[in-house]
């Protein structure tokens, strides 16, 4: 049970990155874990603490709460790659839909402000 758990939690973990397609040293800076560890949770080499995944709920800018519950539908074998926020919870397919391509578009719109800056 603990190797199918560590393998279903790193494939979360690498595919939730791959989505946001940040590298492993972009994750580690946001969540304040090392590279090393981070790389270790993505290979199933460890179960991620609850302060780990903490840190990293809040590097994706999620409640820990919602975290987790994307988390859990995913041990569950239900479709949830990507933490939502909870006031989505009450919306229907199309809303969610809106929803999800308005916060790619959030996404889009910091990094681009982030690149102009860097620039500038």
């Amino acid at each position: 049970m603990s190797e199918q758990l560590r393998e279903a939690i790193a494939r979360f973990l690498a595919e939730l990155r791959a989505r946001r397609q940040w590298t492993l040293r972009e994750l580690a800076e946001r969540s304040g874990l090392s590279i090393a560890y981070v790389s270790e949770l993505e290979h199933a080499r460890k179960l991620p603490t609850l302060e780990a995944l903490a840190q990293l709920a809040q590097a994706y800018e999620v409640s820990l709460a919602d975290f987790l519950r994307a988390l859990a539908a995913r041990l569950d074998g239900r479709d949830a790659s990507e933490p939502a926020c909870s006031a989505g919870a009450d919306l229907d397919e199309d809303e969610r839909a809106e929803l999800e391509r308005y916060c790619a578009y959030l996404r889009w719109r910091r990094a681009y402000r982030a690149g102009t800056s860097e620039r500038g």
